[in-house]
C-alpha cells in the first residue's frame, strides 16, 4: 500500500495520530501497491477526514472515533447500555453519524470532479466500544473494530479501473503530476 502524507489542513488531535498510523501499518501489511492510503486528508476544503483508502477495491473513509459502552440500534433509534440502570437509555449517535458524513462529503466531492463517487464510509471504533445491530437494521456504514480484517473488506471485490484509481489519486493527492489530457479540439 502506498502511503501518502498528510493534509496540511489537518485539524485532529495528537492522540488520533498514533490510532491512525496504526491502523495503516495493519492493512498496509495485507494490501499490494495497488491500494493508496490518506490519512487525515481534507481535499477541497471539506472537513477533514481520518483516513482514506483508494484502489480496486473502491475508495473507503475510515473513521476513527468512538465512545466506551454498548450501543445498539432498534427500531430506527439508537440506544446506549446504562450500568448502572441495567437497561438501554436513547443516545445522540454522534460517531456512527461522524463517520457516515466524512463519505458523503467524499463521494459529493467525487462528483463534482466527474469521478466514480461510491464512496464506503467505516468506523473504527476504539476496542471498548461496542456496536449491536438487528439483522434487519442498516446504517449505511461498516463497523468495523478489527484492523486486520480491514483490509479484507477494502479488498473483498474490483469496483474501480486502474486509471479510475490513478484519476482518484490525482484529485486527492495534488502532489502528484497530473496525467496529459486529451485536447478539447482537433488542433487543440
Amino acid at each position: 500500500m502506498i502511503l501518502h502524507p498528510a493534509s496540511r489542513s489537518r485539524r485532529m488531535g495528537f492522540s488520533m495520530l498514533g490510532s491512525t498510523d496504526r491502523l495503516a501499518t495493519a492493512v498496509g501489511r495485507r494490501l499490494d501497491d495497488d491500494y493508496h492510503w490518506f490519512r487525515s486528508i481534507a481535499p477541497g476544503g471539506i472537513e477533514t477526514i481520518d483516513a482514506v483508502v483508494v484502489g480496486p477495491g473502491g475508495t473507503w473513509t475510515l473513521t476513527i472515533v468512538g465512545e466506551r459502552g454498548r450501543f445498539s440500534r432498534r427500531n430506527g433509534h439508537w440506544y446506549r447500555w446504562n450500568r448502572s440502570t441495567e437497561s438501554w437509555v436513547p443516545w445522540d449517535a454522534a460517531p456512527i453519524t461522524a463517520a457516515r458524513l466524512a463519505g458523503r462529503r467524499l463521494s459529493l466531492y467525487l462528483d463534482r470532479a466527474g469521478l466514480p463517487a461510491a464512496v464506503e464510509p467505516m468506523l473504527i471504533p476504539p476496542p471498548d466500544m461496542e456496536v449491536v445491530l438487528e439483522p434487519r437494521e442498516t446504517i449505511g456504514l461498516s463497523v468495523e473494530p478489527d484492523m486486520n480484517r480491514i483490509a479484507t473488506l477494502v479488498s473483498a471485490e474490483a469496483r474501480l479501473s486502474q486509471a479510475q484509481v490513478d484519476r482518484i489519486v490525482t484529485l486527492l493527492d495534488p502532489r502528484q503530476p497530473l496525467s496529459r489530457l486529451a485536447q478539447a479540439t482537433p488542433r487543440g
